[in-house]
């Protein structure tokens, strides 16, 4: 199918076998970054729009024909979600430490020794935790020597989100071939991500910090369980991403559905907080979540990380942030330079500590 860009004029073909026939797929225009909208539920037509959904449509879920399926016979959409979905039985590691941590500081009968005590269950975790209590970042170093003080120093809400981070590391850690992101990448990203969702939280909802911090933190967490998919699928995702798609509609493309999709269904199946399902849902479409204020500042966030250039991914620069979400947010242009700078700073500090490249300003 040959398409035009109404904006640029930009003319490119996409494979008619690729399309997913009866259905409706927007990217951006590999020449101006203009999304374009196919609607491929009547005859394909040469002509594109942008799409422009009313309240109603914009809640449309749209589901895509997975290329993988229709080519080679292999589980696509809804039965390889389901899939996915019943292989992953319980929570990973990070996020059993951070809830069960949640749940004793949610205690008004626990105390210091308490917390310590759960921390110091996973020793991995433990030996982090110290190293970032004395990083910098916290301007406490060389003072704090165990985990009790720790708890005692840092306070309750800082001590979760230190706790939330250094789980992370080795859950994010690793190197993701099938999303071409080498080893640290996706954590540096979501570190930053949660870096800088937490200091727009605390400027401008101060009651959600630690919800911004820990959503955005694992964001991203559904690639995790659908890097080995797209590997296997590694011809169909370079032929969809010739066409200068994000991996957010190469998903789509060639799974039926995204990473997004994946993990608000995967956190509500561990039954966590409603607000951090959404965030995961919307935090690349915050215009679609009803209003929701924490996937607003997460994929505020979001963008602004992928500009700073921290953990960026091969397709950071296709990624645009939403129109309305400064006005949300009640940002503007020079916020969001100070944000960038803040978040590189606060990034350096802590992967110093612990270890990982830093970025430099």
């Amino acid at each position: 199918m040959k398409v035009e860009c109404e904006k640029c004029g930009k003319s490119f073909d996409l494979p008619d076998d690729r399309l997913p026939t009866g259905k409706k797929v927007s990217f951006p225009c590999p020449g101006c970054k203009f999304k374009i909208t196919l609607d491929l539920r009547e005859k394909p037509k040469p002509a594109t729009e942008q799409l422009d959904a009313t309240p109603d449509e914009s809640k449309e879920k749209v589901v895509y024909t997975p290329i993988a399926e229709k080519s080679s016979g292999e589980l696509g959409g809804t039965d390889l979600k389901r899939k996915i979905l019943n292989s992953i039985k319980d929570l990973p590691p990070m996020p059993k430490i951070i809830y069960k941590a949640r749940e004793v500081m949610a205690n008004p009968m626990s105390g210091f020794k308490e917390i310590a005590e759960v921390i110091e269950t996973d020793q991995a975790i433990a030996a982090k935790v110290l190293q970032v209590a004395n990083s910098a970042y916290y301007g406490l170093s060389g003072m704090v020597s165990s985990i009790h003080q720790a708890t005692v120093v840092l306070g309750h809400k800082t001590l979760e989100q230190l706790i939330t981070m250094v789980s992370a590391t080795s859950l994010l850690g690793s190197r993701l071939k099938g999303y071409r992101m080498g080893s640290g990448t996706l954590w540096q990203h979501s570190l930053a991500v949660a870096l800088c969702s937490r200091l727009i939280a605390k400027d401008r909802a101060p009651a959600l910090e630690n919800d911004a911090f820990s959503a955005g933190l694992i964001h991203d967490a559904g690639k995790l369980a659908l890097d080995r998919y797209l590997l296997k699928r590694k011809v169909q995702v370079d032929q969809a991403l010739k066409n200068g798609v994000t991996f957010l509609e190469v998903e789509k493309l060639v799974l039926g559905f995204d990473h997004t999709e994946l993990a608000s269904d995967l956190c509500t199946k561990w039954k966590l907080p409603e607000n951090h399902v959404n965030a995961m849902r919307f935090h690349h479409d915050p215009g679609v979540s009803n209003g929701n204020q924490l996937a607003y500042i997460v994929h505020t966030a979001n963008h602004i990380a992928q500009q700073s250039g921290i953990g960026s991914s091969m397709d950071a620069a296709l990624y645009e942030l939403d129109p309305g979400a400064l006005a949300y947010l009640s940002l503007d242009e020079e916020d969001l330079t100070s944000y960038n700078e803040a978040t590189i700073e606060a990034v350096n500090q802590i992967t110093q500590s612990i270890g990982y490249g830093t970025r430099k300003k």
